[in-house]
């Protein structure tokens, strides 16, 4: 009895400090001692491994708070930088249309435009577009605009308006600088106000022929595949590796959008570095998403339906710290308008060229890793059959890592590129996601080179389709021609017939 004492004294416990009794019992008043166990008169210690409960915890809050810092530096920065519009009230107006006024061939501004706005009773504003071909409608309401450019203001050579003319406008409650954008043709042959005269044959009421209107739209939509693709390959890619169907993936392209923003419209940095920035910061943001939530749940089993609607709470959450931060308004990324390039009846800026090369080379690289490096191979393998892959010593942990590295990333220079063409706002990237959902499965799920296939034809269909249908059902277009893809070929252009039995 005595040894027994004596080595249960001198047993280290882990966490905690228990007594003896006399009898050699622990002594443990009031309770049951967990670390006592008493079988034919053997006694056992039984330890607790320390938890690390608040691991994912700290990570977590860490990130969202270094986010909160960052956009609350860049969300007063930009409401230092940004006039006020001019209230048409004593008070100011919590809703405002923003009018943009362009020529639809060089995207040149023009000034002196007027356009007038009328709304619920009896609201009438009239104002004039400024150099930078904008102005601002503030409104004490909410409701539905009706908002017409008037034809006789325009600039001699500047064209006639291209799409509806007036056209209706909706504004929430709260919407701040709410579109209202014109784009006006070329004036080759367009007739002088009040005259009677018709348009050639093969050409359209602005004095552009259709085939030159065919070209211009090819050559904008295979821009704006190229920007489609790199937020694609991304989505195609964590669907392969992880079967997850990422409905966040359009805030990582907001918060691309937001980054250069913040690099090159408030900090008035070179447009590179805001591309730059995109790109970095995109990929640390995926990461910071795997490792504090998809991680985790991943090692507990969570099935794919669940992770769906995780990624639709994300979205949604993502999407109102976005707006709280940066507000419900429009925000432009300063860029080059000036013509840089002129193919014929195609006139090209500086961006129009250089957002393409830029793709262009990206993506060349993203098909190289994929098919020469060893991560690469390893990520195509991981998404042909991921637990083979696993059988065979590939880590499937860090290759999903590296694709939510490289989906953020590509995401996030997405979204750089795509505020240089457009305003961005709070939610640019959700107003393209099923764009980008309808280029991965049309190209093939899971498949990378399939979703740039994908996206080059969805941006094709969305502007070619303008050419018949009125600007606003354009999306409308293209998802419909999926439908059509899928029904003769289920598995997509690049994907590959499920094999049954």
């Amino acid at each position: 009895m005595a040894r027994l004492k004596r080595a249960l004294r001198e047993t280290p416990v882990t966490h905690s400090t228990t007594n003896v009794n006399d009898d050699g019992r622990p002594d443990c008043p009031g309770i049951p001692c967990p670390g006592w166990l008493r079988l034919g008169g053997s006694v056992t210690l039984a330890g607790t491994a320390p938890r690390r409960k608040t691991r994912w915890f700290v990570v977590i809050f860490a990130a969202l708070a270094a986010s909160a810092f960052v956009f609350s530096s860049a969300g007063t920065a930009f409401a230092a930088d940004t006039p006020t519009p001019t209230p048409s009230a004593s008070t100011a107006a919590a809703q405002s249309i923003g009018v943009w006024v362009r020529v639809a061939a060089d995207k040149s501004n023009v000034a002196g435009v007027k356009v007038t706005i009328t709304g619920p009773k009896g609201f009438n504003s009239a104002v004039v577009t400024g150099a930078d071909g904008k102005a601002t409608v503030p409104l004490d309401k909410p409701g539905t605009y009706k908002v017409a450019l008037d034809a006789s203001s325009i600039p001699a050579g500047a064209g006639a308006v291209l799409g509806t003319n007036p056209r209706d406008v909706s504004v929430g409650v709260g919407n701040q600088g709410v579109p209202a954008y014109f784009l006006l043709g070329s004036a080759a042959t367009t007739p002088s106000p009040g005259s009677t005269a018709k348009p050639s044959p093969g050409s359209t009421s602005s004095g552009t022929s259709f085939g030159e209107l065919a070209l211009q739209r090819v050559a904008t939509g295979l821009i704006f595949g190229l920007l489609l693709a790199l937020a694609s390959i991304g989505v195609s890619l964590i669907y392969g590796t992880t079967g997850l169907n990422n409905f966040a993936h359009g805030e990582l392209v907001t918060f691309g959008a937001l980054v250069g923003y913040i690099v090159s419209g408030t900090m008035h940095l070179p447009g590179w570095l805001g591309i730059l920035a995109a790109l970095v910061f995109g990929g640390v943001f995926g990461y910071l998403q795997d490792l504090g939530l998809w991680k985790p749940l991943r090692k507990r089993g969570v099935g794919l339906i669940p992770l769906m609607i995780v990624s639709i709470g994300l979205s949604l959450a993502l999407r109102y710290i976005y707006q709280f931060v940066f507000g419900p308004g429009l925000l432009v990324t300063p860029s080059d308008n000036s013509s840089f390039l002129t193919l014929g009846p195609v006139h090209l800026r500086f961006t129009d060229v250089s957002s393409p090369v830029v793709c262009i080379v990206v993506l060349l690289l993203v098909a190289f890793a994929l098919l020469r490096t060893r991560i690469g191979k390893a990520t195509r393998a991981v998404s042909d059959n991921r637990s083979l892959a696993a059988a065979t010593g590939i880590n499937v942990e860090r290759v999903i890592r590296i694709v939510w590295v490289a989906g953020g990333a590509l995401a996030g220079l997405s979204g750089a590129l795509i505020g240089y063409y457009q305003p961005i706002n709070w939610e640019t990237g959700g107003s393209i996601l099923l764009l980008i959902f309808a280029a991965v499965t049309l190209g093939g799920l899971g498949t990378a080179f399939g979703a740039l296939i994908g996206s080059l034809v969805i941006g094709l269909l969305v502007d070619l389709s303008t050419l018949f249908i009125p600007s606003n059902m354009k999306f409308v277009a293209a998802l419909a021609a999926l439908i059509v893809i899928l029904i003769f070929r289920p598995q997509g252009i690049l994907g590959r017939r499920d094999r049954i039995g």
